[in-house]
């Protein structure tokens, strides 16, 4: 708490100082007439991989320039362009994006607080700087968070609203981390403006060359460009090559930033899904064929891209909410082409391809932060903590397979296919998935109870994530024990397996976005739900009541 809040007194005075002395009689610009520089495509690759320290990670400009953008505006590129021309053109040309509505304002009520009009979801600089508005909202709520008290939702907006404009203050004004720690020095990579810690002669010739590569860009010449910014990477380059990341490593986050594996994933996965649909619908083998063979090179791209972020970020995939939402899908697969193997049974294939398409589909298209973040040191260091959540969400992964193959189930009942050995086998894979489910989140459960005694100096604290997972461990046993013991059957398991789910929602999202607790990535703010989510339980419940009342359920021995 204590460097959260003397972080937010540090851009609150940065904030205020921008504010304060930006001329607020500017003229507006317009957008479709803001320039960019005229980079040689060689001259642009050098740049792209040039390092800088950003959000705690040494990472290439290229993911820099990606992420920065997204924070700012909602989007890691701008009308299509090349995110790092368009932050070239915003260092060039400062007084030709400042008047543009660039900085996102998502929350409709925090608008109304700055005086925009409702429909526009964007300010500009400018206009922050002009009207204070938002400045004026800061004092109170820093005061609130030195009192630990909880913010409310247009307050929690507000200080996001800020974060966006420093953001974006810091790249119009120079303030770029791209300068190595001192040999003699501590670890943090120095502003370009203010290269602190080496003698006054480096400082100068880093000074130089910068102002040279800047008044290049805004010169537009090629051969200029070209020039100043060789010179101004090996001036860089030289100054403590021992900070600089590995070469090869920021090489292949530019590929990953290109490549966009997991957006080629899920397209293979929907392909799979749909051949596999066809092929069980109709009796194609050829259709079968194409199906699986997707669903296998979707699995091998899925894991290559995890793969890449692990080499990247140097720690496993599951630091946050995103990447648990990558490495859900890719243990239903890998699950499914396990049980697909075993039982030649294509239900497998498509569930899981389903699930994944899904699945991926969310991870890339809700606001979620999927930069490659570092962890901190407390959880880097601690073993368990790494294979506590690659379990627990591994379970996620299998009964989510499971949820997938209820649903299966539910909708041939409802077509009133009962009769027939499809749905005999589908009871049986359903529950074969429940108990592999099972087993990996009493696994992850036990696993979270070491950690937190390694961690906390005690095993169970009634978190709320502690909580809702062991109800959902629970729930999940009382539906195998009631399947052994002949209390429930066919429909009745898949109806309570998609009970379970819902369960499952509540620990895997819920806790994490709506309480308060060690998991928690929002701070227990009151968020509504998304009307997607909404749709959804809407859409379950009514599936879950027509499947309970079909005469064709079996939901008990008989």
């Amino acid at each position: 708490m204590r460097r959260q809040l003397v972080g937010w007194s540090t851009h609150l005075a940065l904030g205020a100082a921008v504010m304060l002395l930006w001329p607020s009689h500017a003229a507006a610009a317009d957008s479709s007439a803001t320039p960019r520089p005229r980079v040689s495509q060689r001259t642009l690759e050098g740049l792209r991989v040039l390092p800088i320290q950003h959000n705690g990670r040494h990472k290439p400009f290229d993911s820099f320039a990606r992420e920065t953008l997204n924070h700012i505006t909602g989007s890691p590129t701008l009308n299509g362009e090349d995110p790092v021309l368009t932050v070239l053109s915003i260092l060039a040309y400062p007084e030709e994006w400042q008047p543009r509505p660039l900085i996102a304002v998502p929350f409709r009520p925090l608008r109304e607080a700055l005086g925009m009009s409702p429909k526009t979801p964007h300010v500009s600089h400018e206009e922050l700087v002009t009207t204070r508005r938002l400045m004026r909202m800061l004092p109170a709520i820093v005061e609130k968070q030195q009192h630990d008290e909880k913010l409310t939702m247009l307050e929690q907006e507000a200080l996001d609203g800020f974060d966006r404009f420093v953001a974006f203050s810091n790249v119009v004004e120079h303030r770029l981390e791209l300068v190595p720690s001192p040999p003699a020095g501590d670890a943090s990579w120095r502003p370009i403006q203010q290269p602190d810690g080496y003698p006054a002669a480096t400082q100068a010739g880093i000074t130089t060359a910068w102002t040279a590569w800047i008044m290049a860009l805004r010169d537009g010449q090629p051969e200029a460009i070209d020039l100043t910014s060789g010179q101004l990477r090996q001036t860089l380059a030289r100054l403590n090559p021992s900070a600089y990341p590995p070469a090869w490593r920021l090489r292949l986050e530019v590929f990953y930033n290109r490549a966009a594996p997991f957006r080629v994933t899920r397209s293979l996965y929907a392909v799979a899904a749909i051949g596999l649909l066809i092929s069980l619908a109709s009796g194609v083998r050829w259709a079968s064929g194409v199906g699986m063979a997707a669903c296998g090179l979707g699995a091998a791209l899925h894991a290559a891209g995890i793969l890449m972020r692990v080499m990247i970020g140097g720690r496993p995939p599951v630091s946050n909410f995103y990447e648990t939402m990558l490495w859900l899908p890719f243990v239903a697969v890998l699950l499914a082409l396990i049980f697909e193997r075993i039982y030649r049974a294509r239900y497998f294939g498509l569930a899981a391809s389903l699930l994944s398409a899904i699945a991926l589909t969310l991870a890339d298209y809700v606001p979620l932060d999927s930069s490659i973040a570092p962890v901190v040191a407390v959880l880097r260091s601690n073993l368990w903590l790494t294979i506590h959540v690659l379990t627990i969400v591994a379970s996620y992964g299998a009964l989510a397979l499971a949820t997938v193959l209820a649903h299966v189930y539910g909708w041939m009942t409802l077509r009133g296919r009962d009769a027939n050995n499809a749905l005999v086998s589908l009871d049986l894979f359903l529950y074969r998935t429940i108990q592999v489910g099972v087993v990996l989140l009493a696994a992850g459960v036990m696993l979270g109870a070491v950690w937190a005694n390694a961690s906390w100096g005690r095993y169970w604290g009634w978190d709320p994530k502690e909580t809702w997972a062991l109800i959902t461990l629970l729930w999940f046993l009382a539906i195998l024990h009631g399947r052994f013991a002949g209390w429930l059957k066919g429909a009745g398991v898949a109806l309570a397996t998609i009970g379970g789910f819902l369960l499952l929602l509540m620990t895997y999202y819920g806790v994490s976005f709506y309480l308060v607790g060690l998991h928690s990535y929002a701070g227990g703010h009151a968020k509504p739900l998304p009307p997607l989510l909404l749709a959804y339980l809407v859409g379950e419940f009514a599936f879950m009541l027509a499947v309970g009342l079909s005469p064709r359920s079996r939901l008990r021995h008989s």
